[in-house]
C-alpha cells in the first residue's frame, strides 16, 4: 500500500494569538485529521532553523503520514472534517506538501 506523507506549514497571523492558536491545533484540528481514514500518525513542530527559497520560514511544521490506496478519497473525507480555521490561523501565509514514499524502511 502506498505511503504519504502531508507536510503542513503555517503559524499565526501577525496580531494573532500564538497560544490560542496552538491549543485549537493540537485540540481540534488535529484529532480532526486524525480520525480520518488512512491518517496514520499527526505530528506538530516548531521550526528553528531552515530555509526555503524566495519565503520566510514558517514557524510551525505539521507532518500527517498517510497508508492508503485512494489518496484522492483520503483527501475528500479530510475536506468534509475539517471544521473553519481558527481566526488567528494566517491562511495567507501557509504551505503544504504531499510527498509518495519512495524508499526507506518497508
Amino acid at each position: 500500500m502506498p505511503r504519504y506523507v502531508l507536510v503542513a506549514m503555517n503559524g499565526p497571523t501577525p496580531d494573532g494569538n500564538e497560544e490560542e492558536l496552538e491549543r485549537w491545533y493540537r485540540e481540534v484540528h488535529m484529532p480532526d485529521l486524525k480520525s480520518v481514514k488512512g491518517i496514520k500518525s499527526a505530528r506538530r513542530y516548531k521550526t528553528f532553523r531552515g530555509k526555503i527559497p524566495g519565503a520566510d520560514l514558517l514557524p510551525y511544521l505539521a507532518i500527517y503520514e498517510i497508508e492508503t490506496d485512494d489518496l484522492a478519497a483520503v483527501s475528500v473525507e479530510m475536506q468534509a472534517k475539517l471544521r473553519p480555521f481558527h481566526p488567528d490561523f494566517d491562511r495567507s501565509r501557509s504551505a503544504h506538501i504531499y510527498a509518495v514514499q519512495i524508499a526507506g524502511d518497508e
